[in-house]
């Protein structure tokens, strides 16, 4: 094309006729920023696609993911509620002034020892931080995005300090002999652990409070956290029916 206008104006240069050149070279300049406006626009078009392909598989990947926490939040909440209750339990047991030793060890092999351990599905939400493409996102859902993480992250940072005592606590006492009541195995006289009854009731006891402490803690943050991940399904809902 560009040969073909050369040719044209070399012979209309060659005849003088300058006039009828210079609307050819017009031409050929709007011709030549027409074509590139179209290759910008064509390029932009092919980016906006791509983008808006990366949106909407994070959106059904959230999604997915979202759906997943709910019912890791529910089951957790109540597995937390029923620890929670355990302990109560003891603790209304021990209001009882004339309560014998073995009758308190007796009611601490009642409590769940057991804890849950922070454990969240952010796979996407993880990824969509870490390449950036979490910027693509609507400001509000992105706000919401960042600060689910944050919470995880802060529940997971508190589990990691106090669970890491509960469990020497909870080693000591097992030392002590604890775990033969907990197993109801035989005593055996020989062992002389029932003499630590007192020291195992006691370093239980402080044990249990900081397992209470942490997952009463724990139950506020992850109801709301159970709200917060309702709320941001139902915005993602929403972008998805937009595409």
């Amino acid at each position: 094309m560009i040969k073909f206008f050369r040719k044209i104006r070399q012979d209309l240069l060659s005849k003088g006729k300058t006039g009828k050149y210079l609307k050819y070279a017009i031409g050929e300049i709007i011709l030549v920023v027409i074509g590139i406006l179209i290759a910008l626009g064509i390029n932009n078009w092919n980016e906006n696609r791509k983008q808006n392909n990366i949106i909407r598989n994070f959106y059904y990947q959230s999604e997915g993911d979202l759906d997943d926490e709910t019912h890791n939040l529910k089951t957790v909440i109540i597995r937390i509620d029923e620890s929670i209750n355990s302990y109560e339990e003891y603790l209304e047991l021990t209001k009882a002034s004339n309560l014998k030793l073995i009758e308190m060890i007796n009611a601490l092999t009642e409590v769940k020892l057991a804890f849950w351990y922070p454990s969240f599905n952010s796979n996407t939400i993880g990824t969509l931080e870490t390449t950036g493409d979490i910027k693509l996102m609507p400001s509000l859902i992105r706000q919401k995005l960042i600060s689910l993480i944050r919470k995880q992250e802060g529940i997971v940072s508190q589990a990691n300090g106090n669970y890491s005592v509960y469990l020497s606590d909870l080693q000591k006492a097992g030392n002590l002999g604890f775990y033969r009541n907990n197993y109801h195995l035989k005593e055996n006289s020989h062992l002389n652990y029932t003499e630590n009854y007192p020291e195992i009731i006691l370093t239980l006891e402080n044990a249990l409070y900081l397992k209470n402490y942490t997952e009463k803690r724990q139950l506020i943050e992850l109801k709301k956290m159970l709200n917060d991940v309702n709320e941001l399904k139902e915005l993602i809902k929403i972008e998805i029916n937009k595409k």
